[in-house]
Formats: structure tokens, sequence, C-alpha cells
């Protein structure tokens, strides 16, 4: 590889979502410049056309703006290398789940430096293989309200060049009880119900028609395929929320379960519509 040309920009990780974001950005014509530890994620990169530092430091040297985009467990390691490595002015961002300093375990010092932009997008698979440019096409980005002026501007304008539709400010805290919500329990529902049925698969009646799952029960499954090294450390830093919103999931479940023993159809039709109009709300977008 040749040596680095000056960018403004640096993505450190090239995953689903750094990948996904050098990717854009370079079908947009914007220059950045790349780097991660995994080789394989490098040479994908390399051969899609993005330019990769061989050093954390050669990557962020002289850039404006640093997406830190790697998993939550490594957050902390890397905010600090990029804090030491590029401009004091640089706006440093990161795109982990979550965003409590307790959460990332970084120093209050380095939780200064580096703002925390949740893009709501992803995908179960891993690597920058899984990347795509419209990952974040219409997207929600979370951003801690904490951000100063200049670090709005600049994470406003990075993540719509990235393809994202509507930025959200909120405290770190409020945004990762939300998230309890709005992706650990879909991720823990999808486990269980995959779960479930890998138990039945493995005898008794109807282990074939569980074995060949229609499009529904492989919609609800979809995220049981995500790799539990990536979610391990996001239900470890995950706020009592997220199990409050497991246990209401479990009640709902169980209250439902209940009225089918009983015959009991007017809790049945009452939780179905009830259930039926808010889904139908958002696909119409009421749910903005």
């Amino acid at each position: 590889m040749s040596e680095a040309q000056p960018v403004d920009i640096a993505v450190i990780g090239l995953g689903v979502i750094g990948g996904s974001v050098a990717l854009r950005l370079r079908e947009r014509g914007t220059e950045i410049r790349a780097f991660t530890t995994s080789t394989s994620d490098a040479s994908e990169a390399e051969r899609a056309g993005i330019s990769v530092a061989k050093s954390l430091d050669e990557a962020v040297r002289d850039v404006g703006l640093v997406l830190i985009a790697v998993p939550l467990d490594r957050v902390c390691a890397v905010a600090e290398q990029v804090i030491g490595g590029a401009p004091g002015p640089a706006t440093i961002l990161h795109a982990a789940s979550l965003q409590r300093a307790e959460a990332l375990r970084v120093m209050p010092e380095s939780a200064a430096r580096v703002l925390g932009t949740h893009p709501m997008a992803g995908s179960h698979r891993t690597g920058f293989g899984g990347a795509r440019p419209d990952l974040f096409r219409d997207a929600t980005v979370y951003i801690e309200a904490r951000a100063s002026a200049r670090q709005r501007e600049d994470a406003e304008l990075f993540w719509s060049l990235a393809g994202a539709r509507r930025i959200e400010y909120l405290s770190s805290a409020a945004h990762d009880d939300a998230m309890s919500w709005v992706s650990h329990l879909p991720q823990l529902a999808s486990t269980a119900l995959a779960s479930t049925y890998e138990q039945k698969a493995r005898g008794g009646p109807n282990e074939s028609a569980v074995r060949q799952l229609g499009p529904g029960g492989r919609d609800a499954t979809r995220l049981a395929m995500s790799a539990l090294e990536m979610w391990r450390p996001i239900l470890e830093g995950a706020p009592p929320e997220t199990v409050a919103a497991l246990a209401t999931f479990e009640a709902g479940v169980r209250r439902l379960r209940t009225a089918l023993e009983v015959r009991d159809w007017a809790t049945v039709d009452a939780m179905w519509e009830s259930a039926s109009r808010w889904r139908n709300g958002i696909e119409r977008g009421g749910g903005e």
C-alpha cells in the first residue's frame, strides 16, 4: 500500500458498522483513512477501494474527525490510543451500542473527549463481509446530549454523509435504557425463540416442520444468528432496564399462554388488537 494521503476522516474498525461507513463515504467520493487489527477485514476493505493505514497512529494523524467502530469491550483501549494520536481539536466519536461511561469503562478525562453516536442499524453478520453502503440509509442516530456545538455540527454532518436521516439527542443513561427495549429485548426474545425451536428440533412430533421454518419463524429468529462475542459485553454492561424489559415480555407471553389455556378469547382479542394497532402505526410512520 502506498503512503497514506491527507484526509479529514478516520474510521477505526472495519466490521459491519465501520465498514459500512467506509463504503458509503467512498461511494460519495469522500476520502477517508481506515484501520483495523483484523487482517481479513483489512484485505477485504482494500479490495473494495478503502485506504487502510498500517497503524492506528497513522490512521488518525492530522484528521479532523475519528469514528471508533469497534466492539464495546474494546472502545476504552482504542479511545486511549486515538486520543494520544489524533490532533487535539479533532472530534472523536464512537458507535458502540451503550454510552454510559461505566459500560464503556473509560476514564473521566477520556470520556470527555469521546462522544457516543449510536446508529440504529446493524446486522446479525460480523466483519467487513457484512458491511454494505446503504446500511444507514434513513437511519436514526442517537447522539449524547452533552455534545458541544462543534461536536454536534461534526457528528450531524458525518452521519448525514453516511446516510442517516434523523438525529436524536439523549443523555447516556436515557440512551442505554432505551436500548434495553429497542435493541436488547428483540435480541433476547429472538434468541429465546430460536432456543425453543432448537429444543423441539431434537426429536418428537413436528420435528421436521421446526427444521423448515416459514418466513415468519425465520424473520422472528434472524437475530439469534448474532455473534455472542459481540453481545456478551453489551449484556454485561447493560443497565437494569434490560432485565425489566425482559420481565415485561415474559409477563406478556405468560398472559397470552394463560388466556389460551382457559379459552379466554377476550384477553387474546384485546392483546392481538392492541399489538396489531401499534405495529401498523409503526409501519405507517406513527411511531416517529
